[in-house]
């Protein structure tokens, strides 16, 4: 690794840093965990998802799924209902409470990604896309 190597890594995780540290203030502000907004963008993107695609799709254990799942319902942010196919599996729907705060999400998002595109053109976008892209795929292990 080389200085500019080296350089490019700390700047890369300054970058996520404050990232995470404007995400964390936009949820604070809209009274739930990382773990939570996540969720609600999930079922979002996978309407009428079970419990267990929550799961599968974050990598953990049912008893987290199921304590994300509770935490959400005391907020009134998603609801369940009994999946017609197998009544022991639980379809998870936003709320109207639930459908707000994805809104806001995506808001947030989008002007947390305005600024930090902020002066770039259209192909210095591109190409910081494919960069970021390339570097999570090299340290992933994953191929295009």
């Amino acid at each position: 690794m080389t200085t500019t190597d080296y350089q490019i890594a700390r700047a890369v995780l300054l970058l996520a840093n404050t990232v995470t540290k404007t995400r964390n203030a936009h949820l604070k502000y809209l009274g739930i965990a990382a773990g939570q907004a996540d969720a609600i963008n999930f079922f979002d993107e996978h309407p009428n998802s079970t419990i267990t695609a929550l799961k599968n799709g974050f990598h953990i254990q049912h008893a987290t799924a199921q304590m994300l799942i509770q935490r959400l319902i005391k907020k009134d942010l998603i609801s369940l209902s009994v999946d017609p196919t197998d009544r022991r599996a639980k379809r998870v729907q936003l709320t109207d409470a639930g459908l707000k705060v994805r809104h806001q999400l995506k808001t947030n998002g989008v002007n947390t990604g305005a600024k930090l595109l902020a002066g770039f053109s259209q192909t210095d976008t591109a190409q910081f896309a494919a960069a970021l892209h390339t570097a999570y795929l090299n340290l992933t292990n994953e191929e295009a």
